[in-house]
């Protein structure tokens, strides 16, 4: 379930996201990127995040801040799934706190590290809330009191950004400078400060859920390489296999699965 924040967080925050399951078995969960950072209240059991290679594990903190990530997460869970999502937009990590974004890029951190007492007192106000309503309006307190404004996006990243999203994704560097008064050098530094991954690979991920958008959308019969094509992906084959790698499957079976809890958050049948 999708919820939108109130105007005077809309700056800050994109969406609200509720995502739960009840079934009280463990299940495999596949997260990869959307582009935005958030932060996450677990009111279930935490998942437990497995290590690349599936070598190692650990359990997730019971609310935490996660920065922009580039390769897909596999998690798992050990009962009923239970989390409030608070999805921020691009440069929403900036605005609250006082570091660069790219610090916190593939990272989580529990919010009781960030914000002390503070956190731990929501945390518990979450976990033990009855009501979406009153989850927000609590949540919504916390964030108006640490929103830094002298950290407000600058106009021209602001700029750029929408150009990215006007175009889905399929604007090069060399549009992209010709259009906003501004170096590329200069480009590269702001979007590490505000969103904590570079101009190009932003553009990709806006590009790669564009495609991901097209095939929601396709009936069961439509052909994937027409949203391929549709997308700007003239080479098929080069485009599964970065496909694969954001995303740890393939446009075909990211289409006919049916256990999509978010766009970019899958439930897994099996260990892929």
């Amino acid at each position: 379930m999708q919820i939108s924040p109130s105007p005077s967080l809309a700056g800050i925050v994109k969406h609200y996201l509720i995502v739960q399951s009840e079934k009280d078995m463990r299940l495999h969960y596949r997260l990869f990127s959307d582009g935005n950072p958030g932060i996450v209240f677990h009111f279930k059991d935490p998942l437990i995040q497995l290590s690349a290679n599936n070598q190692g594990s650990s359990i997730q903190p019971g609310s935490f801040v996660y920065g922009q990530v580039t390769d897909y997460k596999d998690l798992r869970s050990n009962g009923p799934l239970g989390m409030f999502v608070v999805v921020l937009q691009p440069y929403g990590i900036h605005s609250l706190l006082p570091l660069p974004a790219c610090e916190l890029k593939n990272c989580t951190v529990a919010l009781r590290d960030l914000f002390g007492h503070e956190a731990m007192d929501l945390e518990d106000e979450i976990i033990h809330s009855q009501k979406r309503d009153l989850t927000i309006a609590t949540i919504e307190r916390f964030l108006l009191k640490r929103i830094i404004y002298k950290n407000e996006p600058d106009p021209l990243l602001k700029e750029s950004l929408q150009l990215i999203y006007k175009f889905a994704g399929l604007i090069t560097m060399e549009e992209l400078l010709k259009k906003i008064p501004i170096t590329e050098r200069q480009l590269e530094r702001k979007f590490s400060q505000y969103i904590g991954t570079s101009p190009k690979k932003y553009s990709d991920i806006i590009r790669l859920h564009h495609f991901l958008k097209l095939l929601q959308g396709q009936s069961s019969t439509g052909k994937i390489s027409d949203a391929v094509y549709e997308s700007g992906y003239y080479d098929h084959s080069h485009m599964n296999s970065y496909f694969r790698k954001i995303t740890g499957t393939t446009p075909l079976e990211y289409k006919i699965d049916h256990r999509l809890l978010a766009t970019n958050f899958i439930q897994l049948s099996t260990r892929q």
